[in-house]
């Protein structure tokens, strides 16, 4: 299983997600993501983008804990 982070799209905050999964694919963790904002796949990618979550770039900090 692999981490993946939700990161809102087109913002200078893309270092630091907002929110962290834990899932087998990067589609499974959309799939997880949009259903917890009650937003299509569609209206979700228009908004946000996921990406895995590696050693090198885990950060115990996200922009819900400040």
């Amino acid at each position: 299983m692999a981490k993946y982070g939700m990161y809102t799209k087109g913002t200078n905050e893309t270092n630091q997600h907002i929110s962290l999964v834990e899932v087998n694919t990067k589609h499974e963790a959309e799939a997880y993501f949009a259903g917890r904002k009650s937003l299509t796949l569609v209206q979700f990618h228009n908004m946000f983008i996921v990406k895995e979550i590696t050693k090198g770039n885990t950060n115990s900090k996200n922009l819900l804990l400040g």
